[in-house]
């Protein structure tokens, strides 16, 4: 790939509203206002990039672009300036005479490509940004990257090493306490969370995405109906130039009782213009292949081979200079032949999993003559997931694992249209300057549901029969809700280094038909304005969250007829015992949290950037299901209600260091609580008994320490195509719940937590040319100190293996190869 120069990356574009016909002596009038526009490769408008402004023998000017990309400001002099544009996530871009008598200018930000040779414009530095209120964290491509995060084919994975964020044991991540479904997953601005579940099941490539944001508290109304914070990947787009990038295309194996495969995950991108300086494609493509190995299994019933796919195609049209097109395609694929295979649970206790998804959407921006945005979209998200067991012998569950063929045969779909727009207002003076924006938001949720299940035996220690739940037959079902959101958002700023940020929001849907007022507020002062030294951020807020469909599935299942038996397992102790479950959608409420927070961003000695942050969540009106028939009942009739309060406390601390040559060094600390009133989640088919109890969240981690980082491999005769890499995460270990055989909770529930988390992972990088592309061959030692890190235990205290952990993470060498291409 050809060196980058810095001029290759700025465009001027000069509009002059008049020309003097002659020189005329007359009196000077009050100098001009320069506008300046910053747009990306493909004129897309960058908001929030710093310019400085630097005339010769003057103090340089600060300055941040607005929501379309665009600042002001006014020379003092008549000589040729400089104009030094970055943004993290760019190339810095830099004018070194510019022409004083031109009061229109464009400046154009390439995004950092993922390039391993040393370029001759340096990427941004990430900073102090005053303009920002929110707690929004940035992992651009070079931490995507280069953090050795582990499983990298899945980009879920890196998540984790954002303070706050917790990677519960079967992949979801919870942001500042809060359940998975509470987080917004966005992709290029579409929600693609599960329409029902709510989890993030949805997959890109890791190669795709250009940068990751996380908000968890202070983010703006038009992040709505969402308590627990937003997670919003962007992906790439092609520019002028094509573009080959590959990964992982050499197999990889795992010493597991000998040498054996362990996954194959070929990830190709290529992008390149359609239309030079017109329209652009971008195509991400993974495959996937895992020999998924349980030592505690036996042998021949130990192993999965699992599938898994998806593909991100996109294209950008510039149909007018004013009006830009772009159009995306995600499909997934995924075929598990023993999903949830574990040391608990064998082949035969599995199911075959096959989930198809897709998303197609379409974006529409459009710039008005004075200024103004319209930004708009519309995206349809479909997902069919099939859950079929193998074979139909009894399904039993004993203290120690379970046997038999899975008692539930699942099929479902579900789809989500969504339609949103944002206007951009240009920005108006008064007591201040205001940058207004309001939009408008839209949804239709459909599912539709088959379930099938086979009676459940829960067997004592001695394998005699204690209790039998049979279901019964449940006529297919479906359901459907409609979102409607509109919001206004004002960034007020009323003298220099103060800025303001009140949002109102409204919501209403179909199932809860209430009218829902959502007022925020934040703020940022910043003392020393833009040299990036200090800001102090606060905001309080309420926020109401989705209506969660899941838990109103679980009354169309119906109904559960438990029979308990006698210590012989056959003789009946009474008539069977019936659970139903019920819903009625009059009675609900909203979930809804009263959010507050308080941030110091400083610049320390040694160009160290601190960030200390303090969040309170709390939410009221969640739903869960209650006994009817008294707490002590373990059976009678659940109703869904709104009674439900969650208590989040979130305290963190970090610093990040950015070397020469984009080299980076971060560590931080937090401290957080996630407590419940309703620990035990209601099931209609297995499912905790027992009264309802407060307790920590399952994903519960009071004291965490994470760092990671790159540097150059200080040893002579590597420095210069070497580097060392490494992730370090230490946390306390997640609580659970002891229960008997009969799956009834025993003492207070999440009294027993694993052992800490340990990992420490290093790892070293070889970058190379060969034959006119770049490879980069990396080899990472995860878990070097060989911590147990186990995944499962064994809660059941009529067990004599109770409190025994297995599937341990334990060490392992994990590489990767990278080649990349590029042509003009």
């Amino acid at each position: 790939m050809p060196r980058l120069r810095c001029f290759d990356s700025v465009t001027i574009g000069i509009l002059l509203s008049g020309c003097a016909a002659g020189l005329v002596a007359q009196t000077p009038g009050p100098p001009s206002p320069t506008s300046l526009a910053v747009v990306d490769e493909n004129s897309l408008a960058v908001e929030g990039a710093r310019v400085a402004i630097g005339e010769p023998g003057r103090e340089e000017i600060s300055l941040l672009t607005d929501y379309a990309g665009r600042c002001a400001f006014t020379l003092k002099g008549d000589q040729p300036y400089r104009i030094r544009v970055d943004k993290p996530g760019f190339y810095e871009a830099v004018v070194d005479q510019a022409d004083p008598t031109i009061h229109d200018l464009h400046v154009t930000l390439n995004h950092v490509q993922m390039v391993l040779q040393q370029v001759s414009v340096a990427a941004s530095a990430p900073g102090i940004n005053p303009e920002q209120v929110s707690d929004k964290s940035t992992m651009s491509l070079q931490e995507i990257i280069n953090i050795p995060y582990p499983d990298s084919r899945d980009i879920r994975n890196l998540l984790p090493f954002y303070p706050g964020v917790v990677q519960d044991s079967s992949g979801q991540i919870h942001v500042a306490g809060s359940e998975t479904w509470a987080t917004l997953d966005l992709l290029d601005g579409f929600d693609i969370r599960s329409p029902v579940s709510g989890n993030l099941n949805m997959r890109v490539s890791a190669d795709a995405v250009r940068s990751i944001d996380l908000e968890a508290t202070r983010y703006p109304v038009e992040f709505g109906r969402s308590t627990g914070g937003v997670v919003a990947f962007y992906t790439g787009m092609g520019d002028n130039t094509f573009r080959f990038n590959a990964t992982d295309f050499i197999p990889s194996f795992q010493d597991k009782n000998g040498i054996r495969f362990d996954k194959f995950v070929p990830r190709i991108t290529f992008s390149g213009p359609l239309a030079r300086d017109r329209a652009w494609f971008f195509d991400g493509v993974e495959a996937e292949y895992d020999d998924i190995y349980i030592s505690e299994l036996p042998s021949g019933a130990d192993t999965n081979h699992l599938f898994r796919g998806s593909n991100l195609f996109k294209v950008q049209a510039n149909v007018t200079p004013a009006n830009i097109v772009s159009v995306g395609l995600l499909l997934n694929g995924y075929h598990s032949p023993y999903d949830g295979l574990s040391p608990l649970v064998p082949q035969q206790s599995t199911t075959e999993r096959n989930t198809l998804s897709w998303l197609p959407y379409l974006r529409d921006q459009y710039t008005f003559r004075n200024g103004a945005l319209l930004d708009s979209g519309l995206g349809f998200v479909h997902i069919h997931d099939e859950f079929d067991p193998h074979g139909d012998t009894p399904f039993e569950i004993t203290p120690e694992f379970y046997q038999g063929s899975y008692f539930e045969r699942l099929k479902s779909h579900s789809q989500r249209i969504e339609a949103n727009t944002t206007l951009y207002i240009p920005p108006r003076q008064w007591a201040g300057r205001h940058d207004f924006k309001a939009g408008l938001d839209l949804d239709h949720i459909g599912y539709s549901e088959r379930t099938d299940c086979a009676p459940v035996n829960y067997l004592r220690e001695d394998r005699t029969l204690l209790r039998q739940s049979t279901f019964p037959t449940v006529a297919d079902f479906s359901g459907h809700n409609l979102e409607i959101g509109a919001f206004l958002q004002d960034r007020w700023t009323p003298f220099s280094g103060l800025l303001l940020e009140p949002g109102l929001r409204f919501d209403w849907d179909q199932i809860i038909r209430e009218p829902l007022l959502s007022p925020r507020v934040a703020a940022t002062y910043s003392p020393s304005r833009l040299d990036g030294a200090t800001k102090l951020s606060a905001g309080v807020g309420l926020y109401y969250e989705h209506t969660q469909l899941e838990y109103l599935t679980r009354a169309m299942n119906s109904s559960r007829n438990d029979t308990y038996f006698a210590a012989d397992g056959i003789t009946p102790r009474g008539p069977p015992l019936e659970t139903v479950f019920s819903a009625q959608n009059g009675q609900l409420h909203e979930a809804r949290a009263i959010n507050w927070s308080v941030g110091l961003e400083q610049r320390l000695p040694g160009s160290i950037f601190l960030k200390a942050n303090y969040i309170q969540k709390r939410l009221s009106d969640g739903f869960t299901y209650v006994n009817l028939n008294g707490p002590s009942a373990l059976s009678g009739t659940y109703q869904l209600t709104s009674s439900r309060q969650d208590h989040d406390d979130v305290a963190e601390v970090d610093a990040r260091r950015t070397f020469a040559g984009g080299y980076s060094l971060f560590a931080a600390y937090t401290h957080a609580t996630a407590h419940t009133d309703a620990a035990i989640d209601y099931m209609p088919t297995i499912s905790l008994l027992g009264p309802q109890q407060g307790a920590p969240l399952p994903w519960d981690t009071p004291n965490r320490v994470l760092s990671w980082g790159w540097l150059p491999f200080l040893v002579p005769g590597f420095r210069k195509s070497w580097d060392f890499v490494y992730t370090l995460d230490w946390h306390t270990g997640f609580p659970y719940t002891s229960i008997n055989a009969n799956y009834q909770v025993v003492g207070a529930a999440a009294d027993r937590r694993f052992p800490d988390y340990v990992s420490f992972s290093p790892g070293l990088e070889w970058r190379f040319h060969f034959h006119g592309s770049y490879f980069g061959l990396r080899g990472v030692i995860e878990n070097i100190s060989d911590s147990k890190n186990p995944l499962t235990v064994n809660n059941v205290v009529d067990s004599p293996q109770y409190g025994t952990f297995s599937e341990f993470e334990g060490r392992a060498l994990t590489a990767r190869i990278r080649i990349i291409s590029s042509k003009k």
